[in-house]
């Protein structure tokens, strides 16, 4: 892939990252704002929709975007390995290799990895929450 194409790709990449925090962001505060009465019932489900819309689209892009860019890495070919004598006593002092086992993903994400994005998540309703009860201590 070209330098152009990758940064395009890197672009836009961090724009869906940027994109989901503000989206998140702006939910969060017209929400809390705005949208607390009953009579916008209709337009709380409206505005559902679109932000988890937005947001499965978001997830979608960037899981395609880590899937070509995991198949671009493994299609480059690896230089060729030189043979080497192994001896039995060299054997003994080898270290042992771990498997290349992932382990079991959920949404793609590796357990410690769907962690942190919980913890994030927790952590930026928590603060946004705290922000908009000093900005309108009334509600």
């Amino acid at each position: 892939m070209d330098g152009k194409a990758s940064s395009r790709i890197s672009l836009f990449e961090y724009f869906l990252y940027s994109a989901i925090i503000l989206e998140t962001a702006l939910a969060a505060f017209v929400y809390k704002i705005i949208f607390r009465s009953s009579g916008l019932l209709s337009v709380n489900v409206a505005l559902a929709v679109i932000y988890f819309g937005f947001l499965a689209w978001a997830i979608i892009q960037l899981n395609q975007l880590h899937h070509k860019r995991k198949l671009e890495a493994s299609a480059i070919p690896e230089p060729p390995e030189e043979r080497m004598q192994i001896t039995p006593a060299a054997v003994q002092t080898m270290p042992v290799l771990e498997s290349g086992d992932t382990g079991r993903r959920i949404l793609g994400l590796t357990g410690p990895q769907l962690f942190v994005v919980l913890i994030v998540f927790a952590a930026a309703v928590v603060s946004f929450s705290w922000a908009l009860s000093i900005l309108h201590p009334e509600r």
